[in-house]
């Protein structure tokens, strides 16, 4: 039996991807943050799938330490992993610093991918064969072209809520394709490829922290003309995850918004130069936090 791990996997997008993932025969490990919330969910993927291998894990991603904490737990349970769904993300309308001084839209939505990402690979590259690799999904935003502000990634300076989503999703798509080019370098890109999934508008509960303007826009606009059910949205992510048609695909960037597609990578995310300077941001800020070293390349 092969197992996944979910994060974001006990509501919205990451619960459906869950749910098929499970439904697939998959053990499958979900993590959140609220304990109540993530074992009502574990019961009904469940019951609905048929499939008693759910677990449930609960974590809050925006701490470093509790995001190094979880990959430890998982290490000494699991001895390999053949899916990582980075699911969980925030999009917060206010300028929070977390305890260890991190903006908290960027510790969730992107830096907590890098972390964890990081820390399982060992049991990514366990799973992965030829013609069946371990494969990794980031999903975020459909944002493109942001700025990463890497003198001042918590945006002291000058914050907005589309100047916090515009870094988190370039930073994922950038970290996606270093990650690619690193795997291809170590000779590991049969073993464990990623691909990123953008999503447009869905209803899920994301937006409980979005600024006034997006709880009023959204609905009023943006709904009626592309907004997307949680399991619209898990579909294209599912096939990445499952499908043959994406075995051996290492560094793409794909777009769900009204159709499933793949997107030209834009001269920033392919910049050597930029994504090995987000590489060492990343590096810098997680070890700041926990004391340990991700140079896993």
């Amino acid at each position: 039996m092969k197992v996944a791990l979910v994060t974001g996997g006990t509501d919205g997008i990451g619960k459906e991807i869950a749910r098929g993932l499970a439904r697939a025969g998959n053990e499958v490990i979900i993590v959140g943050r609220n304990p109540e919330k993530g074992n009502r969910a574990t019961q009904e993927l469940r019951r609905t799938t048929g499939n008693e291998r759910v677990t449930f894990l609960s974590t809050d991603l925006s701490f470093m330490r509790e995001t190094d904490a979880l990959a430890a737990q998982i290490r000494g349970a699991w001895a390999s992993l053949d899916y990582l769904v980075l699911c969980a993300g925030i999009v917060r309308g206010r300028r929070t610093l977390t305890s260890e001084g991190i903006e908290s839209n960027f510790a969730v939505s992107y830096l907590s991918r890098f972390a964890l990402t990081s820390r399982l690979l060992p049991l990514l590259e366990a799973a992965g064969q030829p013609n069946a690799s371990a494969r990794v999904v980031i999903i975020g935003g459909a944002a493109r072209n942001g700025t990463i502000f890497f003198d001042d990634v918590n945006l002291a300076r000058n914050f907005s809520t589309l100047r916090a989503v515009g870094q988190f999703c370039q930073a994922n798509d950038v970290f996606t394709l270093e990650l690619a080019r690193r795997l291809k370098a170590r000779n590991l890109r049969p073993l464990v490829t990623v691909t990123s999934l953008k999503i447009g508008v869905v209803k899920t509960n994301i937006r409980k922290e979005f600024p006034a303007w997006m709880k009023l826009l959204v609905p009023l606009v943006l709904d009626p003309l592309l907004g997307q059910t949680p399991q619209e949205a898990a579909e294209p992510a599912l096939r990445l995850l499952l499908s043959p048609e994406f075995e051996g695909v290492n560094g793409g960037l794909f777009l769900k918004v009204r159709k499933f597609k793949g997107i030209a990578v834009g001269p920033r995310e392919l910049d050597l130069e930029h994504g090995q300077r987000l590489w060492k941001l990343s590096e810098r800020m997680i070890n700041q936090s926990v004391n340990m070293n991700l140079s896993l390349f």
